[in-house]
């Protein structure tokens, strides 16, 4: 559901505008308590944007009109925005798919671009095969199990946190 310039998206849904990196983007999640996790550790580690394709937990968030974990501190610093098409938001990004295939690069040898949008997949499935080839890089979180989407999506900043502060 592509936004026009006059059509103003439901809350918590913010206009689509210009991608700001780094930015995670969640494709069509199932669960908004994972939508609210995800702004949590956006805000937690400075990111700005957290965008979201599909309707399945749009659908949810309207019905219970609220996201889970939306009055912890910070929420409001994050814009969460409601896209189909949320690469045509952003200027020479480098997309990063997180998941767990062959030819993924391992998370701790992983160098995080600058101008980076994470794709995570849905809770119920993984990144699709139609927007796959728009990943260049992927990269996969060396746990002995897969991850909930919350944790993947804290492991993840937390490493570039760590890869771009390190300690002398």
């Amino acid at each position: 559901m592509s936004q026009s310039a006059s059509t103003q998206p439901k809350w918590p849904f913010k206009a689509a505008c210009p991608g700001k990196f780094p930015a995670i983007l969640m494709y069509d999640p199932r669960d908004p308590f994972n939508v609210g996790a995800a702004v949590r550790a956006a805000s937690c580690f400075g990111v700005s944007q957290v965008w979201i394709t599909g309707q399945r937990c749009a659908k949810s968030i309207w019905a219970q009109n609220r996201i889970p974990r939306e009055e912890m501190k910070g929420f409001a610093d994050v814009d969460i925005i409601l896209e189909a098409r949320p690469l045509d938001y952003f200027e020479n990004a480098v997309p990063v798919a997180v998941e767990l295939l062959p030819a993924c690069e391992n998370l701790l040898v992983f160098e995080h671009p600058e101008n980076a949008i994470y794709l995570f997949g849905p809770e119920d499935g993984s990144v699709p095969q139609s927007v796959r080839h728009i990943y260049h890089r992927r990269v996969f979180i060396p746990t002995r199990h897969c991850t909930n989407l919350e944790a993947a999506i804290y492991l993840l900043l937390y490493d570039r946190l760590v890869i771009s502060c390190p300690v002398d």
